[in-house]
């Protein structure tokens, strides 16, 4: 046994499900199996067909083809993808940014003017962000102190620079030649107080304000470059290189 199943030409509706003996049963004899039968407003087909359309070569009935249900407005193309008709295949173009829109017209992204600022907006804020942690990487960076031949660390951070400030200026006041407690870590990494006279005070000194100095300079380069950069530098930049000398 064998279902037949009709359309109408029309619409392409499937209007009858008829058990026949077999096609050439029923090509032979259609209306016994169908009595409403009529050549001319129908055709049939062994198989259900989701999207049914006449072959223009062999006047039966097929599945459309992709360009087909394309053309049919059955298959809807996402953004980035388009029906060449000449050659009848989908062509797909590949999203390269997130500031882009698909122009159907045109069959192409073009970059949108708002995504684009929004998105450089917040490349700017992030950057910002990483700014002020690079800057504050470079500026608590530790020290190396030399004192009778043996090597100490200075952790150079904001606490420590302010006490160590503080102790130089009362060093100045009192009319000292020396700190005699000045915090820093061994080569074995433990804390110990080390004397600095005025010498040693000033080389760490030293070293502190040039740190101070290259990290407002550099921040001030990263800052102005952020308001020119275009969206591809601004993808492409690592702040930290601001602060690698």
């Amino acid at each position: 046994m064998t279902v037949i199943y009709i359309y109408l030409i029309a619409t392409m509706e499937c209007i009858a499900q008829p058990v026949t003996t077999g096609v050439d049963k029923f090509k032979e004899n259609p209306n016994l199996f169908y009595p409403d039968w009529n050549e001319e407003t129908m055709k049939f087909s062994t198989s259900l067909l989701s999207n049914p359309i006449l072959d223009k070569k062999t006047g039966e009935l097929r599945e459309m083809t992709e360009a087909e249900k394309i053309k049919a407005g059955k298959t809807v193309l996402s953004d980035g993808s388009y029906l060449d008709e000449v050659n009848e295949t989908i062509v797909t173009i590949a999203k390269t940014n997130e500031w882009s829109v698909w122009d159907k017209d045109s069959h192409a992204w073009k970059v949108d003017n708002d995504l684009l600022n929004k998105k450089l907006k917040e490349l700017r804020e992030k950057a910002l962000k990483d700014l002020a942690e690079a800057k504050s990487n470079f500026l608590n960076q530790p020290l190396e102190i030399e004192k009778s031949s043996k090597k100490y660390t200075f952790e150079n951070n904001e606490k420590n620079r302010n006490s160590l400030s503080l102790k130089i200026s009362l060093m100045w006041t009192l009319e000292q030649d020396k700190i005699e407690k000045v915090k820093a870590q061994n080569e074995k990494g433990l804390v110990e107080f080390i004397e600095l006279n005025r010498a040693e005070l000033k080389v760490l000194a030293t070293k502190i304000q040039d740190i101070l100095e290259i990290a407002d300079v550099a921040e001030q380069m990263a800052v102005a470059g952020l308001e020119r950069y275009t969206i591809d530098q601004m993808l492409e930049l690592n702040v930290k290189d601001f602060f690698q000398n």
